[in-house]
């Protein structure tokens, strides 16, 4: 035995479960985006201040060596002088005298550390003169590595520029400033004691050699280790800002989507409860206003759902009935027929004509039960509706043809008034046909003498309208409400089934179907159907019916 095919649809729709191994919950996702965030935003500030920073330390610098050179103009023409014609012009007094200059000099020492040095080019020696460990042996030490990484890289060439060394990760800042000592003391100059003086002979004794010392060189220099040292205690503050952000971040995304989660988790419940056909709505108020808008929706599904379960429930009940009516009148007239109950050959013939009408009222209401049944799975998407495109002057004809014989033989007649021509309409075929002669049937069960058939354009164009009306009692108050729901009957109805299709028909071709009383009496039923009005769209239609 084969499945038929929309058991294999229904099983091929059956819902399974993600499979996923890791399922993350939604305040890791919040969490992970804002530690991004922070880090990004972290990253890009840190290296927009140090940038900053950079440029500041290199203008201070370059600010206070400025300051410091200036201030040692005054230094310069003492140094580059002769001393004043005295009895103490050795060279160790002229040192003395230089050093004086340099320690008094607020503004150059304030600003930058100095070093006062001799070199001699020709053996690469030099003798740092100022500062001496008898100042301080760290201050001197730290003068000499520098003055020792000037000469080994030959910045003493370059004159009053700043340049950079880099010692021991350290950045140091400097400008070289260069001096010749001039003086006109001669070999018989007599000290007061009646001594000659002797010759300033500028040169000095380093490691067993004699240096010269005409040329003397003043390194002004600033260690930029503690605008560093400032720069990495901030990024060490910024870090740690960053880092009590991600835990602040943490709490806050915990906070933040906890309604988030409880509300999700009340909607997936109430989805759950759904699925066991439990449709009470979901009460509670809803955080989020997205869940919120969810939470109505799916009330309103379960709404939709339940009154659905309810119409179908009532729709088996009274079709249940519907069809347990004729069959009665079927089985009970052949049982009478089989054990001789009618005796008369009129009798039997009579028995056998209420089988006949019973039966072919039975098929009718199975064949409509089976239309209406599939206009709702089109409605829902699981079934598809042939279309093609459709002449209405051959519908009208179609349509007076198949229902002339029923009021021949109800001694009635059809008034038809079809007054449109060369106009086309996409759609099915036999469902038209059923739809308009539901409507035929229920005109002629009320009408008095005649049924009028009208077929015309509206005032737009845009539309075909097929109008039945009747001359009989019209529509009673009471049924005009419900007349188009399932099993709604009037006092002479058959089984409440023909109009509910009609108007599932219509609404399925994107039509729509009315009923009203006329002014002069009787009932009105207009259905109106969309034209097809360009050979474009024709063409297209065509094609797809093809295809």
């Amino acid at each position: 035995m084969t499945e038929k095919p929309d058991q294999t649809r229904l099983k091929s729709r059956k819902p399974i479960k993600n499979k996923s191994a890791i399922r993350i919950p939604i305040s890791l996702h919040f969490y992970a985006v804002e530690i991004v965030v922070i880090i990004l935003v972290v990253f890009i500030i840190n290296i927009y201040i140090q940038s900053i920073v950079k440029n500041y330390i290199e203008n201070e610098c370059n600010s206070r060596l400025d300051i410091a050179v200036n201030s040692t103009q005054n230094f310069a023409d003492a140094f580059t002088s002769q001393i004043s014609a005295s009895d103490e012009r050795t060279e160790a007094n002229i040192r003395a005298y230089l050093t004086n200059t340099i320690v008094t000099s607020a503004d150059l020492s304030n600003q930058a550390s100095i070093a006062l040095y001799t070199f001699d080019e020709d053996t690469g020696k030099y003798l740092v003169l100022w500062p001496t460990a008898y100042y301080s042996t760290s201050y001197a030490n730290n003068a000499n590595n520098v003055i020792g990484q000037v000469i080994e890289k030959e910045g003493y060439k370059t004159l009053n520029q700043t340049q950079t060394l880099d010692i021991d990760g350290n950045i140091i800042y400097y400008r070289t400033l260069k001096f010749e000592l001039v003086t006109t003391v001669v070999e018989d100059d007599i000290n007061p004691d009646g001594t000659p003086i002797d010759p300033i002979t500028h040169s000095t004794n380093i490691n067993g050699k004699n240096i010269d010392l005409d040329n003397y060189y003043l390194c002004i220099y600033i260690n930029s280790r503690s605008y560093y040292s400032f720069m990495a205690s901030m990024t060490l503050a910024l870090v740690q800002a960053a880092l009590l952000a991600i835990v602040i971040a943490g709490i806050l995304s915990i906070m933040m989507t906890y309604p988030l989660i409880f509300s999700t988790q009340k909607l997936s419940k109430f989805a759950k409860r759904i699925a066991k056909g439990d449709l009470k709505p979901v009460r509670g108020h809803i955080v989020s206003k997205e869940l919120s808008e969810l939470g109505d929706v799916m009330n309103q599904m379960a709404y939709k759902l339940e009154e659905s379960d309810i119409e179908q429930k009532t729709f088996f009940q009274n079709a249940s009935h519907e069809l347990r009516t004729p069959l009665m009148s079927i089985q009970g007239y052949a049982e009478g027929l089989k054990y001789g109950v009618f005796e008369s050959e009129k009798d039997r013939e009579n028995a056998i004509n209420v089988i006949i009408d019973e039966t072919g009222r039975l098929s009718g209401l199975v064949e409509n039960l089976l239309s209406i049944s599939k206009m709702d799975m089109s409605r829902s998407g699981n079934y598809e509706v042939k279309k093609q495109n459709l002449d209405v002057t051959k519908i009208c004809d179609t349509i007076i043809d198949k229902v002339r014989g029923n009021f021949i033989h109800s001694d009635k007649s059809i008034i038809n008034d079809i007054s449109i021509k060369n106009t086309y309409i996409y759609g099915n075929e036999n469902d038209l046909i059923r739809c308009l002669e539901n409507i035929f049937s229920n005109c002629l069960r009320y009408c008095n003498n005649a049924v009028t058939f009208k077929c015309y354009s509206d005032k737009t164009g845009n539309k075909v309208v097929f109008e039945i009306s009747d001359d009989g009692p019209g529509i009673a108050q009471e049924v005009q409400e419900h007349l188009f729901e399932r099993f709604s009957k009037g006092s002479d109805g058959k089984h409440g089934i023909g109009l509910a299709l009609a108007k599932a028909i219509a609404e399925e071709h994107d039509g729509s179907i009315n009923a009203y009383n006329k002014d002069e009496g009787g009932a009105c039923f207009e259905i109106t159907i969309p034209v097809i009005k360009h050979r474009e769209q024709l063409s297209k239609m065509n094609n797809d019916s093809t295809n």
